[in-house]
Parts: C-alpha cells; sequence; structure tokens
C-alpha cells in the first residue's frame, strides 16, 4: 500500500475540471508546489479524476484548455497520483486515457495515507 511522502504535501483535490471559473486553479497550486521543490501526494476525489483525462473536446463547448499540464508535474517534483479505484474503473470501461499513471486506493486507504501527512489540503 502507498504512503504519503513524509516532508511532502498532501493535495486533496476534489473539484471536477471547469469546475472553477479559473481552468487551472487547482492544477497552478500543485504546479507551485512542486516548483519549491516539496514531494506531492495528489489524490483525485470522485470526478476530479477527470482533471487528467487526456483527451478533451474544450473548443466545442466554449471551455477554456489548460488541465493539460498536469503531465509537467513529474518534471518538477517527486509526486504520486491516486485515485479511487471505482473512478479508474470507469475510466478504463469508457476508454478514457488519462495523462500520467494513477495508482487506485480504496477511500479507506486514502484515509489512512492523509493521517501521515505533515501537510494536507484541499483544493
Amino acid at each position: 500500500m502507498a504512503t504519503a511522502s513524509p516532508g511532502g504535501i498532501c493535495l486533496m483535490v476534489r473539484s471536477r475540471p471547469y469546475e472553477h471559473r479559473a481552468a487551472r486553479a487547482d492544477l497552478d497550486f500543485a504546479l507551485a508546489a512542486a516548483a519549491l521543490d516539496f514531494r506531492l501526494d495528489v489524490y483525485f476525489l470522485g470526478s476530479a479524476l477527470m482533471q487528467l483525462a487526456a483527451e478533451r473536446e474544450t473548443v466545442p463547448a466554449m471551455l477554456p484548455v489548460g488541465y493539460r499540464s498536469w503531465a509537467a508535474l513529474p518534471d518538477l517534483a517527486e509526486v504520486r497520483l491516486h485515485a479511487q479505484q471505482e473512478w479508474l474503473d470507469r475510466c478504463e470501461c469508457h476508454g478514457i486515457r488519462l495523462l500520467l499513471p494513477v495508482r487506485a486506493l480504496s477511500a479507506d486507504q486514502m484515509k489512512q495515507n492523509w493521517r501521515g501527512c505533515r501537510h494536507a489540503l484541499v483544493i
């Protein structure tokens, strides 16, 4: 089982893509933490995992682009991405390719990992 990185930051991403007015609000926070050399454990809760979807038809929906930069995180810092197994199963079932590898965890495993975080933020 994966555990949180001591000395790092746990980010719990709970917003769906385009839920915020700024398309990259969650991503910008993660990029800032990575640029400061923090180890990151990013937990995508529920439908927030869709922020990692590789293909997205933003132009016909008149939505801003912006989430593809999640793929830049591993180049900036040590990062581990986590999501609930049921959401990873949904992605696989519907052929949704994700930008980065994501570890499957149960909700209980996530909670246990969060308890080991020195710094945890919900974004």
